[in-house]
């Protein structure tokens, strides 16, 4: 995201350590966000969270598409959690904003005049850094965490609605007492005469008993609403489940498919060819079936093989596998 061109990541070992560095590339992370989006459609993300096998297949796509890059899970998630934070930051900017429009042509935000954009700065600092600033691959990112943020991460929790409204009572309670105080000082009235008007006392506290019930049932019905929410988008998402499961299975073969077509469409020769040229090179057999696969998946290395005398081919590919 931005005009950073890469940055670089790395992933605690086995003993502790890090594991190799990854310097990520605006090709990579479009690949990388085209597959979150994939797992997505076909099913592979559960209230919210992507599954195993959703990241299973993000790897793999990624160690296709880019073979000498050190892929791993934890790789993945740190640098799609880099760039959830960056497009957050822009989507909860700009988001219901008047005035404002985004270009796909220019991946960036544009405003009907630099009076809104300097209206907007004033208020909100942080946008002078998108003023000027691209933003790729907003669209996608916006069909995987814009609902989230929209319907989560930005809604007003049952604990934030009754510390909220808890404090308005406070806010009232603290003026009336300061009303009272503001009165005697004045001799606009005496503790007396406020003595004296018990009964309008009393009936001022039955009002705000009254505004403390109404408080806790705007509570309680808050609190329900959100369950009956979360029970309701359950029941939807099983039954778009159980509905679609044949759909989506058809839709990962073909996926899959048009992976495997893309890559021996590049082989110079039939896979059957390849095969005949891994056996005259005597690996072991245990190794045939593991060199195969590699030649198939790498056309350019399978002419790097080929390329070399036939006596040290064997060793190279080795090496390579």
């Amino acid at each position: 995201m931005g005009r950073k061109r890469s940055s670089s990541s790395s992933t605690p070992t086995a003993n502790g350590g890090k594991g190799e560095s990854l310097v990520w590339s605006e090709a990579m992370d479009e690949v990388l966000i085209n597959a979150f989006v994939h797992q997505q459609d076909i099913g592979n993300r559960v209230n919210g969270t992507f599954t195993t096998h959703a990241y299973e297949n993000i790897v793999n796509e990624l160690k296709v598409a880019f073979p000498d890059k050190p892929i791993d899970k934890a790789k993945v998630m740190n640098r799609m959690k880099y760039i959830k934070k960056g497009f957050g930051a822009c989507y909860d900017l700009f988001r219901n904003l008047s005035g404002f429009s985004w270009s796909s042509a220019t991946n960036m935000w544009s405003a009907d005049s630099d009076d809104v954009w300097n209206k907007l700065i004033e208020s909100h600092p942080e946008a002078a850094n998108w003023r000027n600033k691209p933003i790729m691959h907003y669209q996608s990112l916006e069909n995987l965490y814009g609902q989230d943020r929209a319907n989560g991460e930005n809604a007003e929790t049952p604990s934030e609605i009754r510390q909220r409204l808890a404090q308005q009572i406070d806010d009232t309670e603290s003026e009336s007492i300061a009303a009272i105080d503001r009165m005697v000082a004045n001799n606009e009235a005496t503790l007396g005469d406020l003595y004296n008007e018990n009964t309008s006392s009393l009936d001022g506290n039955k009002k705000q008993k009254l505004t403390r019930e109404e408080v806790q049932a705007e509570i309680i019905k808050g609190i329900q609403g959100v369950a009956e929410a979360i029970v309701k988008s359950t029941e939807v998402l099983v039954n778009a489940q159980n509905s679609q499961t044949e759909q989506l299975v058809k839709a990962q073969s073909s996926h899959t498919e048009q992976l495997v077509k893309a890559k021996t469409s590049k082989l110079s020769m039939p896979a059957t060819e390849i095969w005949t040229r891994v056996v005259e090179l005597d690996l072991d057999p245990s190794k045939r079936k593991l060199a195969y696969s590699f030649l198939v998946k790498n056309p350019d290395m399978l002419e790097a093989v080929l390329g070399l005398p036939l006596e040290v081919r064997k060793e190279y590919l080795m090496e390579l596998i």
